[in-house]
């Protein structure tokens, strides 16, 4: 079972780690791109510390390298709340047992104009760092931070971000289904990845309209404003981006995307989860592809 997939290398022990959502945040573990994974065990077994229901079955770990640690951001809500907190864990292997639980950095509740989930840590040419994140509450938002977010202070929450939350709108909301946005700097663009449709358990005999498939948008700033291929600018016109990956083949509602430069192949790599067409209403399983972005817009390649 793999969700919401993050991807990294760790050269110490020349092994690539995945985080996928389930187990409160499981750690598989590969020398290979091309796996075996094995899984290792869990970021979080004994919950979030974060007091919010879904404390103990958490979402969508997003992994860095950052400062000479490993930050892990992850999310805790339930399926359609509102009531929802970023949270964030550091490690200096990434090993299970080696993980560090810092609590919230951001938070949401019925009512506010953002949902805290999906997070994205981007950072910038200068070393700048900002959060992204958000869903179908108001659409996916970026929030410029503090050097050290992953640090937490004593003091107020919103004194880890710089500009008044939840920061600048860089795509979806007015009841579009977007979510899982994650930001990714090829040469001077900056690419906007995010998931739009449906996801979750599927019945083969009512299958969705629109199922889960991964769209792209692109910008010369990480702020934003993104485009699509035709020229729809992702946060304010009709048109949700320019689909990159959809269902096709024995591959069903892929997304819950992120990016990786891989220092080994020396290649762009992009992790997703899938139903089986075959085997739609079982669990979601991993994907790894290559993005190619010698064209004016990136494809998928296996």
């Amino acid at each position: 079972y793999v969700r919401d997939p993050s991807i990294i290398w760790n050269a110490d022990s020349q092994s690539y780690f995945l985080f996928s959502t389930g187990n409160n945040v499981s750690i598989f573990k590969s020398a290979s791109l091309e796996g075996p994974w094995e899984l290792q065990g869990s970021v979080l077994p004994s919950c979030s510390v974060i007091q919010l229901d879904g404390r103990c079955t958490i979402w969508a770990p997003d992994v860095h390298y950052v400062n000479e640690q490993y930050v892990l951001y992850y999310a805790v809500s339930t399926l359609g709340s509102q009531d929802s907190a970023i949270g964030v864990a550091t490690s200096d292997t990434m090993e299970a047992g080696t993980w560090t639980d810092h609590g919230e950095v951001l938070s949401s509740t019925s009512g506010d104009t953002y949902n805290a989930i999906d997070p994205n840590l981007v950072q910038d040419d200068d070393g700048d760092l900002s959060l992204l994140f958000g869903s179908y509450w108001g659409g996916i938002f970026e929030a410029r931070t503090v050097s050290r977010i992953f640090s937490r202070p004593d003091s107020l929450l919103d004194a880890l971000f710089l500009q008044t939350l939840p920061g600048t709108h860089i795509a979806g909301g007015n009841g579009s289904a977007e979510e899982g946005g994650y930001i990714y700097k090829k040469n001077s663009t900056y690419w906007l990845f995010f998931s739009q449709g449906t996801t979750g358990t599927f019945n083969a005999s009512s299958l969705p309209s629109d199922p889960y498939k991964v769209r792209s948008a692109q910008s010369n700033n990480t702020y934003g404003p993104f485009y699509g291929q035709l020229g729809n600018n992702v946060a304010t016109e009709n048109g949700p981006g320019t689909i990159i990956l959809a269902s096709h083949d024995n591959v069903y509602a892929p997304g819950g995307q992120s990016v990786y430069s891989d220092p080994n192949t020396q290649r762009d790599v992009i992790v997703y989860h899938y139903n089986l067409y075959s085997n739609v209403s079982g669990d979601a399983v991993l994907g790894v592809d290559f993005l190619d972005f010698s064209a004016a817009w990136p494809t998928v390649t296996n």
